[in-house]
């Protein structure tokens, strides 16, 4: 009997190889898709007796399920690749396991996210993780030598309101003393 594991496929008698495909297993992300959904509904037609047929609203319900599977988990897909997207520029706390197993916490600033083949990834100090390495989201702290944007704009705003105030009273000013002299 094969042994399946994370390393392969293997005989457990023999100690041999085993190919993948010839036991048809699936691997990574590959669910059951729709293709595999109508296979099966075929069958169940083709399989089903005659003097008790099923029922065409089974069927019809089967059917509304699996798209509403599907439905849920392609959104819940673009939902996590729209929280990783958001994490650009925040800082973050992310482990990852070292080659002797121990757990490894890095903290950073997430630099780019990257979503390829179904894996969301994130780059923290120059390095990739999976977006299911985050264990926390901080505020990002500003560098010492560094000014909040924030503040800047809002000093911006308040230094041209004053401005604006200034030439206000200048012009109210000067006409006053025109009603006066007159």
């Amino acid at each position: 009997m094969p042994e399946i594991n994370g390393y392969g496929t293997q005989s457990a008698r023999y100690g041999s190889q085993v190919d993948d495909k010839e036991l048809n297993i699936q691997t990574g992300n590959e669910g059951l898709q729709m293709q595999d959904f109508l296979n099966l509904l075929v069958a169940q037609i083709t399989n089903q007796d005659a003097m008790n047929p099923m029922d065409n609203t089974e069927f019809i319900s089967q059917m509304a399920q699996f798209s509403s599977l599907q439905a849920m988990s392609d959104l819940t897909k673009m939902a996590i690749e729209g929280q990783a997207t958001s994490l650009i520029g925040k800082n973050v706390v992310v482990a990852d396991y070292d080659d002797m197993g121990r757990l490894v916490k890095d903290e950073g600033i997430v630099q780019k996210v990257t979503i390829y083949g179904n894996q969301t990834s994130l780059y923290v100090n120059d390095k990739e993780y999976f977006y299911s390495n985050v264990m926390e989201v901080k505020q990002a702290e500003p560098k010492e030598d560094e000014e909040d944007p924030v503040l800047d704009t809002l000093k911006g705003i308040l230094s041209g309101i004053n401005k604006l105030n200034a030439a206000e009273s200048d012009e109210n000013d000067g006409g006053n003393t025109d009603e006066n002299q007159e």
